[in-house]
């Protein structure tokens, strides 16, 4: 299989650009290049690992949701009137 090539640029006015860029600068061209390729590949397979876990997580969670015993409570809307007054009237006490 024939190599690819790909032109990779740094604004070194942006801190993460210029701190990749001196990371880089540090390595010979081979181990450059096996090092971009690792953080390619690291960050796909993290990619994968963290969506495995959130499918999961989500899997979980909606299970236990389902089996937690809820109780419906009922409240009674005719004393919000009076609850709001009595709220406003405790909140103006403090003016």
């Amino acid at each position: 299989m024939p190599c690819k090539k790909m032109t990779l640029r740094f604004d070194l006015d942006r801190p993460e650009d210029r701190q990749a860029w001196e990371y880089l600068q540090r390595l010979n061209p081979v181990s450059m290049n096996r090092a971009v390729l690792a953080l390619i590949n690291r960050a796909e397979q993290t990619d994968l690992l963290l969506n495995g876990f959130r499918a999961v997580l989500r899997e979980e969670l909606s299970a236990a949701m389902k089996a937690a015993p809820f109780q419906t409570v009922q409240t009674d809307s005719n004393n919000d009137d009076e609850t709001d007054t009595t709220i406003m009237d405790f909140l103006d006490s403090f003016s």
